[in-house]
């Protein structure tokens, strides 16, 4: 069967004509086709991402794949927006069944370190080539924008290799995550590169075959360093000196991975559920916030000569009992305004012991908050559109949903 790539190949001088290939410049029917291939593997690396960060067991890498989640969003958009303006199609719509076929197999890696060989020496080396290619095609005045759009792209897929390059480095099993890395390099060649140029490549190798299919774990998964404990209750707390409540203050925000895993756990799922792109770009910007703010909790407790070593995973194992709508309803209609009212006396205390440090990360924790709760409304109303419930009815659900799983009616919005 002949594809729009053999024909490039082969018939090169009537395709120009049609504005698939030139000696200088790219035309418009092929950059929509590089550009929708560029929105789709990035958008899969938002949910390979999502997934292994519940997975990973080294809570620091879990901190970058959240920061990295957020710059795919970012590309995602860039690129979406430049395609409004050519004459394209549906980005969606338009994949390569191989190439789509080769994505999915990233989040079947054997293990952390294998995933992130894979995932940033594969597939983000191999998009980061495909991304230098075309900007060294594109003719500076046609493909302005073009030009203007991938240099703003290539500094952090370049910046995530160099993140994975020094990560590996302590990799345990090295000879596990390079054979998974030879089998995903396999069969890129196999199919004809990010282009797909062949048309009859299983896209398998002996290692695909033999790999154990990913299942989003049900709970946060940590190496020894970090339990599944108690966090000190809020009036507990209030009782303390103001040096030990920082410190308990900071474990509640190095607990905030809970959060972050919650919104990880609804992008994981919305890929398969037809949710529109806006709804991921804005969960994973909330994703993005909650892993920032663990890592506040990481950073500060360290600076006050402590180490983060529990988190309480009650209410995310509670979450994974919830549909995806009551999960959303929960994080950012149930939680988020339950703990709201304690960021601004929470800033106000450390702005009047001039505990500046702790003050700065309480003072953007709580902007954020805002606009999680916010953005959830939004898309709840969004979601509910064609649905005989509202939010009312959804909190209602989702609190029935706890009491079921405790056998007891739950008071307590939070244990912590």
């Amino acid at each position: 069967m002949e594809t729009p790539e053999s024909r490039i190949n082969t018939n090169s001088n009537r395709n120009a004509k049609k504005g698939y290939i030139m000696e200088k410049g790219i035309g418009v029917l092929e950059l929509v086709d590089r550009l929708r291939r560029c929105a789709y593997i990035e958008k899969m690396s938002i949910k390979h991402l999502s997934g292994w960060f519940i997975a990973a067991p080294t809570y620091e890498y879990k901190h970058t794949f959240g920061y990295h989640a957020w710059n795919h969003a970012e590309h995602v958009d860039w690129i979406l927006n430049r395609l409004e303006l050519l004459r394209g199609g549906h980005s969606g719509a338009n994949v390569d069944p191989l190439l789509e076929q080769w994505l999915s197999v990233f989040l079947d890696a054997p293990n952390q370190y294998a995933f992130i060989r894979g995932s940033y020496l594969v597939l983000k080396k191999s998009l980061l080539d495909f991304y230098r290619e075309t900007l060294e095609r594109c003719d500076t005045a046609a493909n302005a924008l073009d030009v203007h759009l991938i240099k703003r792209i290539i500094p952090e897929i370049q910046e995530q290799i160099k993140w994975a390059n020094g990560v590996l480095e302590q990799d345990p099993d090295p000879k596990t995550s390079a054979k998974w890395e030879q089998s995903l390099k396999e069969a890129l060649s196999d199919m004809g590169g990010i282009l797909v140029r062949t048309v009859h490549a299983s896209g398998e190798t002996q290692t695909f075959k033999l790999r154990k299919p990913f299942l989003l774990p049900n709970e946060i998964i940590f190496d020894d360093r970090i339990q599944n404990k108690p966090i000190t209750p809020h009036e507990q707390k209030l009782k303390m000196s103001f040096e030990d409540a920082v410190v308990e203050q900071f474990r509640v925000f190095f607990n905030e991975v809970y959060a972050a895993a919650m919104a990880a756990t609804i992008i994981f799922e919305s890929f398969d559920k037809n949710i529109p792109w806006g709804f991921i770009r804005d969960i994973t910007r909330q994703f993005w916030d909650e892993t920032r703010h663990s890592q506040f909790g990481d950073i500060r407790l360290k600076e006050l000569g402590l180490k983060p070593d529990r988190c309480n995973q009650t209410l995310f194992k509670y979450s994974l009992a919830m549909p995806l709508v009551n999960r959303l309803c929960y994080l950012t209609m149930m939680l988020e305004p339950h703990f709201m009212p304690r960021k601004k006396p929470r800033f106000n205390e450390y702005m009047e012991a001039g505990d500046v440090r702790s003050m700065l990360f309480a003072d953007h924790d709580w902007s954020d908050e805002i606009n999680h709760v916010k953005h959830g409304k939004f898309w709840l109303d969004e979601l509910l559109k064609d649905d005989a419930r509202d939010i009312d009815v959804l909190k209602e659900e989702t609190q029935k949903i706890i009491d079921r799983i405790e056998g007891k009616h739950v008071d307590e919005m939070s244990p912590f």
